[in-house]
Order: C-alpha cells, then structure tokens, then sequence
C-alpha cells in the first residue's frame, strides 16, 4: 500500500509540473495580450466594446516564423507575402492580423501597441474601428448562410520570440512574431 501511495503521489507531481510547463503562453504573452485589451476596450468604446484578449498557442507564430525564414535563420526575401500565405491557410472562419517587430527595447506597451496597429483602423471621422480589411485573409472569410459578417469579441494571440541572423551571418537579432485571429460573426 505505502508504495502504491509513493508512485501515485510521483505520478500526481508528474502531472501537476507538466500543466505547469505547459500552461497558455508565456509571460510576456499574457502580459502582451492583457495590454492588448486594454487598448482595444479603449479604443473600440463605441465600437466593440467587450473585446477580449486571449493567450492561445503559438502554433500560428510559429507557423508564420517558418514561412518567414529561411533554414539558416535569415528572413526570407518575400517573408510578407510567405507569412500572409501561410496564414491564409485553413482560417477562413476568422479574420488574422500579423505583426513582427525587433525585440530589444520593446515593453509589453510597445508590444501591444504594434500588433494594435495591424488590427485597427482609424476612419475618416477619427472613429476608431476594428480593421477587418487589414486581415491578411479578409476576402476569403466566411459564414456559410451568412453575408453581413464581422470580426466578434474575442481575440486569440499567438506570440513567439524568433532570432534572425544578418545576411553576412556574424549576428543575430531577436524578434518577435505576433499573430491574432478572431471569429467572424453575423452582423446584426
């Protein structure tokens, strides 16, 4: 009996350190993404204002890093129109936005801010709006049964920090790749 307890309170430890390990996002993820709120519930007051940021995996960063660089780590001639592809893929019920930026000096504001600008849209009466045509697959997102769609309330962001090396190879410089998705909904 004593040994059976042993191995379940190992088996327990296992379990609880890997939901640790493995838990959404990293720090600055979460950080990045509660900032990111933050300037989206401000911002889209009148607009949208029950946004909300979420931390999801970093499969799409990731996936966007790949199409961004080549095998040695060097950013890819066309990395823009690789990651807009790449992102295009399998995601027609949700808009997505992108953002890369050089790491160094960056806070969570600075972060958040960046991918803040790829997602929203200043209209020409200084309102602030979400920017559903500055989605890398804006034509190509779809409701079955649906015309009048809009991007909804809840925003995912996929984030990962990625090293680049220069074209000569004696540096590397370290970035980080945002990418957000958000459900399309009915525009009633």
């Amino acid at each position: 009996m004593k040994m059976a307890k042993k191995l379940l309170a190992l088996v327990l430890t296992g379990v609880m350190a890997m939901s640790v390990l493995t838990g959404c996002g990293s720090t600055a993820s979460r950080q990045a993404a509660g900032k990111l709120e933050g300037m989206l519930e401000g911002m889209l007051k009148e607009a949208n204002p029950n946004a909300t940021v979420e931390v999801g995996s970093e499969e799409l960063a990731n996936k966007a890093i790949e199409a961004a660089t080549t095998d040695d780590g060097k950013f890819e001639t066309n990395a823009k129109k690789n990651i807009k592809a790449a992102l295009k893929e399998g995601n027609n019920d949700k808009y997505v936005w992108y953002a890369y930026f050089e790491a160094e000096g960056k806070n969570e504001t600075n972060k958040a801010q960046a991918i803040a600008n790829e997602i929203l849209k200043t209209e020409t009466n200084s309102s602030v709006t979400i920017g559903t045509n500055k989605a890398v697959n804006s034509l190509y997102v779809r409701i079955p049964g649906k015309y009048n769609i809009k991007a909804g309330d809840e925003f995912v962001l996929s984030m990962k920090e990625f090293t680049v090396t220069s074209d000569d190879g004696k540096t590397t410089t370290d970035w980080i790749m945002a990418v957000v998705t958000c459900k399309a909904v009915e525009n009633k």
